[in-house]
């Protein structure tokens, strides 16, 4: 059986040779961390446009023959979920994302093929794409919990704040903002679900929940 898509939180990522960023995702999504939700589009499913002729790749510049019949096959044949929130491609390489584009409403075909198309372009080899919901974000930036460390580092427009680590039981700092308090819980999450071996993450906030939007070895 052939796959188009695969969710995150499905635990689908590696068995489909996925890039180590979205298997990293699925797993943390499958683990119940505050991941948006979202998807990767497969390998095959380009392949299977391709032999469509939905698109036509021309020296590495990808472009739909058709932004409906695109559309219409990544509902009905990839099964990908009906989302009525904006979303973002990003782009899945070996060891990083590409650049996050510009968010899409999913039931807007034009937009749609060209976000996708410009995703595809970037990339050589495989061609996955994560299509993720982007929360509204108020907060964001980059924390690093380092390997066998008592603090982590709250990292926001070039500054650098230690953050206490939490333990098992042990409750977020109330001296804190609130969402470095979010962050800090979310760091213990990641650490419990892939150990303590050193992570970077990227976050947003908004408001209510510290998502976790991208993380790497550190």
């Amino acid at each position: 059986m052939r796959y188009f898509f695969a969710w995150l939180g499905s635990k689908r990522a590696a068995k489909r040779d996925v890039a180590e960023p979205g298997c990293l995702l699925d797993r943390a999504a499958n683990a119940n961390l505050p991941v948006p939700a979202g998807g990767i589009l497969l390998h095959n499913f380009y392949d299977l446009l391709l032999k469509e002729n939905v698109l036509k790749e021309n020296e590495g510049k990808v472009t739909a023959t058709s932004a409906d019949a695109l559309h219409e096959l990544l509902f009905t044949i990839a099964h990908f979920p009906k989302i009525n929130a904006p979303m973002v491609v990003r782009p899945l390489h070996p060891n990083s994302f590409g650049p996050t584009l510009p968010a899409i409403q999913m039931d807007n075909p034009t937009l749609l093929s060209s976000s996708l198309c410009e995703g595809w372009s970037s990339q050589n080899g495989r061609h996955d794409l994560l299509l993720i919901t982007l929360p509204k974000t108020e907060l964001r930036g980059t924390a690093v919990t380092p390997q066998n460390a008592t603090t982590d580092q709250l990292i926001q427009a070039e500054t650098t704040t230690p953050l206490p680590r939490l333990t098992r039981w042990q409750r977020p700092d109330d001296s804190l903002p609130p969402h470095a308090q979010r962050l800090q819980m979310l760091l213990r999450g990641l650490r419990r679900t892939f150990g303590d071996d050193g992570w970077e993450i990227e976050w947003l906030d908004d408001g209510r929940i510290c998502w976790l939007w991208e993380l790497h070895q550190y």
